[in-house]
């Protein structure tokens, strides 16, 4: 999937300003009021070079937490920035590390007992570290999967196994790597003898060779051609209903083989998204089954179809097992008009409900982009986007601004579920256009514009049950107007 960030290819947001990241503390730039129904509290990181993409992680005590982002210090490639917080985001400290040739996108994941473990692209694999004192200090582990893009963590229940899953250039399909973590000894093992397995459906080989549209005509399965030939990697999610860390699933978005190639939808041979595919093991990876959550209806009037899960599809399980997949579409709208949906399956992925709109955006209003989503107890799934009300992410004028919103769901099981939706900010956090075409921005139709890079990430932290997030921010209405990492954090239940 080459439209997404990775080291070997400069991106805006890495290029942007030349300041060092603060060595510590953060930069409240006035925004700590709560603000909103769900009462938001925000703190910048600081001023830097390095802002976009950010990952984030509670740990299990619900106090420490980490933030990662790709990027150079100083003009070092192969670096990769981390803040850090012992008091659930109060106050942060700043931290980096280098791997080998890495740098670029980057994941971070606490395991049960508070070790920490990040991944950073190096195109070539992953390179692995951990943090035992919280994000303060990073080892070394190693190389991580074979050639790779856009990669994402997880751990099972027992924090004896860390999976990676990542585009894979050659296969040009979904993959997953697994490590083993020793309790007693605190060491993590990469086998490579036992990486890279296919995460793709087991029933390609029953695909059509050859599809116009992404449905199989004998109503199972997925296209070979489409699946194969563009995916999006969204994460890996491990099921907390299963102790035995042998169910899990992958979450990633397709094209299909008429729009690769139309000039009109995207930069051949990749064209928009037109659905999110959920592949589903249930005995540890051996075998894999696929359904479509949300799949695009072929237009009888040959107009283009929706883009369905654009950049990036996300997917969260809660605790009684119910799998969402949060993602953003065209559907019935003019344009690039997106808005933010979620499905849900109660039968591992089987089958699926009808969507659920979760912005206020009127018909052909604005625009949702960038699905993250957390899952809690059971029906609870808590969902943040970047929204702009008078804009689209084709937008070139600078009067378009996006700011970041929020939507908690209680009753997300159901067929009427509860919706208290939020801006977290007055402030917004960018001007113009937003680029869902990674790192082939620029080159088609489209704004060139993806400074900001292409997700962030919202966790809902396992004390308290409310969530953090972090977010990036160029929108330059804070004194000192670089772009920077912010931390906004819930502090009233829903």
């Amino acid at each position: 999937m080459r439209r997404i960030a990775w080291a070997a290819v400069p991106s805006a947001a890495l290029l942007i300003g030349a300041a060092a990241l603060p060595s510590s503390g953060a930069v409240n730039h006035d925004r700590t009021k709560a603000f909103g129904p769900l009462g938001f509290t925000t703190v910048g990181m600081g001023s830097g070079p390095s802002y976009g993409e950010p990952s984030f992680t509670w740990a299990p005590d619900g106090r420490h937490g980490i933030i990662c982002t790709p990027g150079s210090n100083a003009g070092d490639s192969t670096t990769v920035q981390f803040w850090y917080t012992a008091d659930r985001g109060k106050t942060w400290k700043h931290s980096a590390e280098t791997s080998p040739n890495g740098g670029g996108d980057c994941d971070v994941d606490f395991l049960p007992d508070g070790t920490a473990v990040s991944v950073d692209l190096e195109v070539s694999d992953s390179y692995l570290q951990e943090s035992t004192d919280w994000g303060k200090t990073w080892k070394r582990v190693g190389t991580f999967g074979t050639e790779q893009d856009r990669q994402w963590l997880a751990h099972s229940a027992d924090g004896s196994k860390i999976f990676m899953v990542y585009h894979d250039f050659a296969a040009e399909a979904e993959f997953y790597a697994m490590a083993t973590y020793n309790h007693r000894t605190k060491k993590i093992t990469i086998n490579q003898a036992d990486c890279c397995h296919s995460a793709q459906s087991a029933d390609q080989a029953s695909a059509p060779g050859i599809a116009t549209t992404q449905v199989n005509p004998n109503g199972s399965g997925t296209s070979l051609i489409d699946e194969g030939g563009n995916t999006f990697s969204g994460p890996i999610l491990i099921d907390p209903s299963d102790q035995s860390g042998r169910t899990f699933y992958v979450v990633y978005s397709i094209s299909d083989a008429q729009s690769n190639f139309n000039p009109k939808d995207g930069v051949p041979p990749y064209g928009p998204t037109r659905g999110v595919i959920v592949s589903a093991t249930r005995d540890g990876g051996q075998t894999f089954t696929s359904s479509y959550a949300v799949k695009a209806p072929p237009q009888a009037d040959g107009s283009a179809e929706p883009a369905e899960g654009a950049i990036f599809p996300w997917g969260s399980i809660d605790r009684a097992g119910t799998l969402y997949v949060v993602y953003n579409s065209t559907n019935g709208q003019t344009g690039d008009h997106f808005h933010q949906y979620y499905v849900f399956s109660k039968d591992h992925g089987k089958h699926w409900s009808k969507p659920v709109k979760l912005d206020a955006l009127g018909h052909n209003k604005g625009a949702a982009i960038y699905a993250t989503s957390d899952a809690g107890r059971k029906g609870v799934l808590d969902v943040a986007w970047y929204q702009t009300n008078n804009g689209t992410p084709s937008s070139t004028s600078n009067k378009v601004l996006w700011t970041p919103h929020f939507a908690a769901v209680t009753g997300a099981d159901s067929k009427h579920p509860h919706i208290v939706q939020q801006a977290l900010t007055k402030l917004p956090n960018h001007r113009g256009g937003i680029c869902l075409q990674g790192i082939l921005c620029g080159v088609g139709p489209g704004s060139p514009d993806r400074s900001l890079l292409d997700y962030f990430q919202v966790v809902i932290n396992p004390k308290t049950g409310m969530v953090g997030i972090a977010y990036a921010d160029n929108g330059g209405f804070h004194k000192g107007a670089g772009g920077e990492v912010v931390f906004a954090q819930q502090t009233r239940k829903h």
